[in-house]
């Protein structure tokens, strides 16, 4: 017996994106948390990361509550 795939569409599900927004926010701690115990150029680069990974979270959220897309707000 052969089973069937199910096709899946493109996209995720909206637990799918909290989860990843989830992950975002928890990397941005983690670059937070490190940049304190650090000074200088490692500092700087762990905040600057920091701030993408807060970006993100950002746009995920959006996505998952299911307003406008990102990159069409930057457009």
């Amino acid at each position: 017996q052969r089973s069937v795939a199910v096709k899946r569409k493109p996209g995720a599900t909206e637990a799918e994106l909290i989860r990843l927004r989830n992950d975002y926010e928890a990397r941005a701690r983690q670059c937070h948390d490190q940049a304190k115990k650090l000074t200088g150029d490692r500092a700087a680069a762990l905040r600057g990361q920091a701030r993408a990974y807060e970006g993100c979270a950002l746009d995920i959220n959006d996505l998952a509550l299911g307003r406008e897309h990102p990159c069409a707000r930057r457009g």
